[in-house]
């Protein structure tokens, strides 16, 4: 008999994956043991959810449920609040590994939004090390923090009503991200506070802002630029009978990757 690590208690976020025929559909809730869910295969009561150790099928009228936990990626998606544009997992996966993170790091994000971003962050950095999360409107920090809450990342974060832009306090960071409208203005600012070496990552939804930031991370002594790149995702429908394109993600920005240097006299790249 396989033994039970954990099981799903009332309140918990849960995905309930169910198998009809060929096809499998994931319902995402937060369980109570009075609510009835309805589902492709039948209908699902809470109160036989709860109790049940999470990776345990069970039949329903016309199919099968099986209770799962819900990664950081299905927290993000189906029950974060949304009071902004959103970094979404395609773009954040490849920011995080840009940014080298590692447990222990110590990290400065300017543009919090809703979180999104900084729960992957702080996702591989915690429990040793520590977001800095600026943003300046209050409003997207209260969302932040409810939406870190649930995933159970908040003690390693701190939100900060502040603009990057105008400097930070923090000292010898391992690295930075950025997702504000103008990242070059933050450029010279932030030079003061990252390590040698250190990588600073910008998001930028525009090509009209990548020429701005390629010109001005050009001239800059402080910084050298490494890399710009378009991330695409694709997915697929799929059953028994056919797999098949399903939808591709729209564009959402490029991912610009700079370095922090010192260069004796101000060069350009070539």
């Amino acid at each position: 008999m396989a033994r039970v690590l954990s099981v799903v208690n009332e309140g918990d976020l849960v995905v309930l994956a169910v198998v009809r025929g060929g096809s499998v559909r994931s319902y995402y809730f937060k369980v109570r043991s009075v609510n009835v869910y309805s589902t492709i295969a039948g209908m699902v009561r809470g109160s036989s959810i709860v109790g049940r150790g999470y990776g345990e099928c069970f039949e329903l009228a016309d199919g099968e449920a099986c209770v799962l936990k819900p990664t950081l990626r299905e927290i993000l998606d189906n029950f974060y609040e949304r009071a902004t544009q959103v970094v979404y997992p395609k773009d954040a996966g490849l920011i995080s590994f840009e940014l080298g993170l590692k447990p222990g790091m110590r990290v400065l994000e300017g543009g919090t939004g809703s979180g999104f971003l900084t729960s992957e962050i702080a996702r591989i950095v915690c429990p040793t090390g520590r977001v800095y999360s600026y943003d300046v409107k209050a409003e997207n920090l209260e969302v932040a923090e409810r939406n870190l809450r649930m995933s159970g990342l908040l003690d390693c974060v701190e939100l900060k009503l502040g603009d990057v832009r105008a400097g930070v306090r923090e000292e010898d960071l391992d690295a930075a991200v950025l997702d504000i409208p103008d990242p070059w203005e933050a450029l010279e600012p932030l030079s003061r506070n990252l390590k040698p070496s250190a990588p600073l990552v910008a998001f930028i939804p525009t090509l009209n802002q990548v020429v701005k930031l390629v010109d001005i991370a050009m001239k800059s002594k402080n910084w050298i630029l490494v890399r710009i790149v378009e991330v695409s995702e694709r997915d697929l429908d799929f059953s028994r009978e056919a797999i098949r394109p399903s939808k591709t993600t729209t564009f959402t920005g490029y991912i610009a990757v700079l370095r922090k240097v010192n260069r004796i006299q101000n060069t350009l790249l070539t």
